[in-house]
């Protein structure tokens, strides 16, 4: 069954993604270093995660649905706190890595998060499963980037 409500879900991460292509990031380093098994595991969770939402329906109605539902509002208050940051600070490139809170990668490990938290609330394996495929690519890849840019 389709449920469109649910599209709320990756919607709410997806915003600023959307913004950041308009709004590319000033001192990038010329040369992206990546690893194709990150790049895939990346892309096959992100394909994922946006597109199982729409096959579930979101419960709140249990104790942990909705400690899983705080923790998605935490982990996406994090996520646009760090997207606020980029954009106020002139959209430099090292933002996108930089630590919050002690957070390493808080960009990368912040929708993850969020999209673990949202397979609670949608009761969907499927949705633990592309969240666990997406950290896999997402974590690695924004950690190399970390270091590349020698924000350490």
């Amino acid at each position: 069954m389709f449920h469109p409500w649910s599209l709320v879900i990756p919607l709410l991460i997806l915003l600023p993604n959307l913004l950041f292509f308009k709004f590319e990031p000033r001192n990038m380093p010329s040369e992206k270093n990546s690893n194709l098994f990150f790049t895939i595991a990346e892309g096959i969770g992100r394909f994922g995660v946006i597109l199982v939402p729409l096959f579930f329906t979101i419960h709140l109605q249990e104790t942990y649905e909705i400690i899983a539902l705080m923790g998605m509002i935490l982990s996406l208050l994090l996520y646009y706190f760090g997207w606020g940051r980029y954009f106020r600070n002139d959209r430099e490139y090292k933002l996108l890595y930089s630590p919050i809170l002690g957070i390493l990668v808080p960009l990368a490990i912040s929708p993850i998060v969020y999209f673990l938290c949202a397979s609670v609330v949608l009761h969907s394996v499927y949705m633990l499963i592309f969240s666990v495929i997406m950290a896999v690519g997402h974590i690695p890849s924004s950690i190399r980037e970390w270091e590349r840019s020698g924000i350490m």
